[in-house]
Parts: structure tokens; sequence; C-alpha cells
């Protein structure tokens, strides 16, 4: 037999994975050898493996195919995801190809779309795990929305939620205002961007401001217009929150805005009377180092609304538009509100300067056009603490091994500090 000279994968590799296969040398049945089972962490049905799912599922293979070189009932459970955020958003896209708006198909309409994709897509990615040699028991396919998976679902949410781990709740999320829903936090993906810093004049509400001499370059700044009356300056990124601020905040050790201590102050063009807090978590630095707070509308702060029992008022719509809560705007997409109230607030002579600023923004990983909007609103949440106090102790007492071990200081930090896991996504 004369061996070609360079390797051919398809004159080997289709005929003996056919041969496997069909033979099903994957498959397993419980009997009396030693159980070893990985189920493979479902790939989304969105489109086709990355090289991510190369290396994951490589890994799988190897270890699955060592327990059954090892004399082990070795199962490697093959399946797919519906991930539904990602999904629906390919699927609206799809849509929106053929003229068609999701707001103008019933659910069922929609489902049926839905499950078209996955037969679709679902189906490239299975075939995609059999071009790369995986050693599934491919009769044991499952997909995550089937009747049997989803009857599970079911179950253990109501068994959670009636042991008290599962709750709903109002907290602050990363929200999409796209596909209006909740976003984890490695879902939102963070760009370097080219912004603006709106300074704002925020006028004292009272008369009584007594200056205090600025005593050199660490003194008190106070800002007085041409009709003598004081007002502080707030540098941020987003003017077009202002309708849900409801304080003022200054760092108590920031000497330069001392002068604000006891005051109020009147947010630009809403007119809302506000008081002047003081917390060191300010940014002294930042700005004027003044700090509007919206606790509706950013996660820190939300946190100082909590500390210093702020009204919170929710400006935004789940779409991303003003609500009526706003009292002004209503109805408008909030990057187009941003555009006229910057207008609005220079036309007042509300607008101290507008300068360059580079920062960071968030945008949603399933729809990458859209920025990621802090967001309070019910969720549904997994209570983690429990699950943390069991999963720690076996790692610290050394039954379950990290390789290199200096990962046992990762895993320690994040079970200790984990947050609870918001399911309604």
């Amino acid at each position: 037999m004369e061996l070609p000279i360079k390797y051919d994968p398809s004159l080997t590799e289709d005929k003996w994975y056919a041969y496997w296969t069909e033979h099903k040398f994957f498959h397993s049945e419980p009997d009396e050898r030693e159980p070893y089972t990985i189920v493979i962490p479902p790939p989304n049905v969105t489109g086709v493996l990355h090289m991510g799912h190369m290396m994951n599922n490589t890994l799988q293979d190897v270890l699955i195919r060592r327990a059954r070189m090892m004399g082990k009932n070795a199962l490697w459970v093959p399946g797919t995801d519906h991930a539904s955020i990602a999904t629906e958003a390919k699927v609206v896209n799809k849509l929106a190809s053929m003229g068609i708006k999701k707001r103008d198909l019933s659910r069922e309409e929609f489902l049926k779309y839905a499950w078209e994709w996955k037969e679709e897509h679902g189906g490239i990615i299975l075939k995609q795990l059999r071009r790369l040699g995986a050693s599934c028991d491919w009769d044991r396919t499952a997909f995550t929305m089937d009747e049997v998976r989803s009857e599970s679902v079911m179950k253990v949410f109501v068994d959670l939620y009636r042991k008290g781990l599962i709750y709903r709740g109002l907290r602050m999320v990363n929200w999409d205002p796209k596909a209006q829903t909740v976003l984890s936090t490695e879902e939102v993906v963070y760009r370097d961007e080219k912004s603006k810093l709106f300074y704002l004049r925020y006028y004292v509400a009272d008369t009584d401001v007594n200056p205090v001499k600025p005593t050199g370059e660490e003194g008190e700044i106070l800002h007085k217009d041409e009709n003598g009356r004081y007002y502080a300056v707030v540098a941020t990124t987003r003017p077009e929150t202002i309708m849900g601020d409801t304080a003022m905040c200054v760092n108590p050790k920031d000497p330069k805005n001392q002068w604000l201590r006891g005051h109020k102050v009147v947010v630009p063009l809403v007119g809302r009377i506000i008081p002047v807090i003081e917390d060191r978590y300010v940014d002294i630095e930042f700005g004027t180092g003044c700090l509007k707070v919206t606790p509706a509308h950013d996660v820190n702060d939300y946190n100082l609304g909590k500390a210093h029992n702020l009204e919170t008022i929710d400006i935004f719509n789940p779409d991303g538009t003003l609500s009526e809560a706003a009292g002004m705007y209503v109805g408008l997409d909030r990057m187009d509100v941003r555009k006229q109230i910057a207008k609005d607030l220079a036309a007042a002579g509300l607008m101290e300067k507008v300068e360059d600023y580079d920062n960071k923004v968030g945008y949603s990983e399933r729809n990458p056009d859209t920025a990621v909007e802090p967001r309070l609103c019910k969720q549904w949440f997994l209570s983690m603490k429990h699950f943390a106090d069991i999963a720690l102790p076996p790692v610290l007492e050394g039954k379950i091994k990290f390789h290199p071990s200096k990962y046992v200081t990762t895993y320690k930090n994040w079970l200790e500090n984990i947050q609870d896991w918001c399911i309604s996504r």
C-alpha cells in the first residue's frame, strides 16, 4: 500500500468517523463500569462555531477519549442552546431583511421563525462538531428548548423558588433598549469613544451664600453670573439624564466645593430643587468635583441614593425613549435628546462649556449598535451565596485542585464576592 506524500484528512477522517458513528462507538448505556460523563456546554444556535468553541470541545474530547481508554463508561452528551437574547437578535435581523417587524407577529408566529432558525443553524453546529471529530453520543442530542429540557427548567425553577433561592427584586441591571432585556456583565462590550463633556450650571436655590476667601490654589471656587447669582458647575457626559437628578454630591475633603455645604441647587432646565450631599465616593479631580446624582440610571449613583435616602426617578421607557416621568422630551430617543438638550441648555445660558472627552461606553454584545443603559427594574434573581458556600470548601480543603494552583485565589475571590445571578435574561 502506497502512502500519500501529504496527509489528506478527507481521505481518512470522513471514512473513519462514519465507521465509528455507524457502529455506535460513542454510544453509552449504564452498566457496571465506572461512569464518566461530560455534558457539553451547549453552543448558541446563532451561527457557526468559532475558535473558542473548537478549543473548548477539543479539550472535552481528549478527556472523554482518555476515559474510554481507561475502561470507564464514558458519555459525552451533545446539545445546543437557545440563548434567547442572541438568537432573538439574529431572528429579528433576518425578519427585517424580509420586511417583517417582530411587533407585527404573534408570539406563536415569532416562535415559528425562531424554531426554523434553530433547525438550520443548530444543524450546522452539530455537523461542525462531527467534522471536528467530537466523540459525542449523538443518540442523546438535546436542545435546551425542547419539551424534555423545558420541563426540567420549570421543575428546577419552582423548586428553587420554594426554597427561597429564587426571588424577584428591584435592582440596577445592564439593559439593552433594542432587545429590551437584561444583559450579563460579560455581554457588555466596552469601546473607546470620542465623546463630549458638558459643563452645566446648577444655580444655588437660596441667596444666603457666604463666600469664603480662597486660600491659595486650594481655596474655594465660587461661580457667579452677571446678575450676581451663584452657581455650581457639574461636568457630565450624559446631559439627557438631568431630568432624573435628585441630588448633587461633593467630596467632604474637597476644599474648592466647601461653600456648597448645606445648600440646595436647581437642576438646569428642569427647575427641580435638590440637596447638596457629601460623600467621599466623589472624585475630586474629575470635572469640577461636583457630581449630579441620578439614582435610576447609574450603578454608583444608585448606591449613593440608597446610602443617602434619595428619591429615584426613572426617566426612560424600556425602549430607551424618554418616559412621562421625565416631564420633557417625552417619547424621544435618549440619543436624540442628548443632542437637543445640549442646544437647549446653551440657549438658556445654562451651559458653561463643552470639551472633547475620551471615555469607554458599554455596548450590547447582542446588538453591537446599541449602547447599554443602566436601568433600575424588577427582575428574577438566583441567590448565589448558597451555592458559593457549597462550592468553596472542597477547593480550600484541597479536595479539588487547580492547575496552575494560583487560580485557587481567583476562584476564592470570585465566590467570596459573588453577586446574585439575574436569570430573567
